[in-house]
């Protein structure tokens, strides 16, 4: 099985990519191969230019840096995108991942084809300084929602399991003990969601395996 966390944010750091880490190294403890995409880190251009344009128009062919990524998640089983919520939304960085890397002919096509990422599962790992309930309760955790899961990943990437994670209630630079305290409850919830990600594989094989004997 392969796991493979994408992450968005320009402090290397940062709890974004803290939680990305702790959710792969869980990953691997169960067993998993496991790959770590820092957007910013590589440097990914996200300005969707005349390539992907001339691409998606079907005049000419996908951009070389986006094919690269593209090989990267294509034979994964499970993807985690992990971002902090700005003003929000996702940080321009991702979006740009969504806008080049999903798109036309990967992960969907225009006839309903099934692409790359249909039935994978899909984690999205969204770190925020409000809370869970005031998302929930204003409107913008439905928007979220809407918005990445229903509609780009189960709507149109046709994704299996799809499922939201909130890491709020964070403070940047905090580094009280009980900041301390509660970031590493975070990683902790990660690291056991990365294992159980590798497991639950291994334990749907099992099952498959074991209904093949009886």
């Amino acid at each position: 099985m392969k796991i493979v966390a994408v992450t968005a944010n320009p402090d290397p750091l940062s709890m974004t990519n803290a939680a990305g880490n702790a959710l792969l190294d869980g990953a691997a403890e169960g067993g998993a191969q496991t790959e770590l995409i820092d957007l910013c880190a590589e440097g990914f251009n996200p300005v969707y230019g005349m390539g992907d344009r001339e691409h998606y128009l079907g005049r000419g062919p996908m951009p070389d840096d986006v094919l690269s990524m593209q090989s990267r998640i294509r034979d994964a089983d499970a993807l985690a995108l992990v971002f902090p919520i700005y003003w929000y939304t996702m940080p321009a960085i991702m979006k740009g991942f969504f806008d080049r890397v999903l798109c036309r002919g990967f992960s969907y096509d225009a006839d309903g084809t099934p692409g790359a990422l249909a039935s994978k599962t899909i984690r999205i790992v969204m770190l925020s300084g409000g809370g869970e309930d005031w998302y929930r309760s204003s409107g913008i955790g439905q928007a979220l929602d809407n918005q990445i899961r229903q509609q780009t990943f189960i709507k149109y990437c046709q994704a299996g399991d799809v499922s939201f994670t909130y890491i709020d209630n964070l403070r940047s630079g905090d580094d009280e003990p009980e900041a301390r305290q509660a970031a590493d409850r975070h990683l902790v919830s990660l690291a056991l969601m990365g294992r159980e990600l590798a497991l639950g594989d291994k334990t749907s094989a099992e099952s498959g395996d074991a209904g093949a004997r009886s």
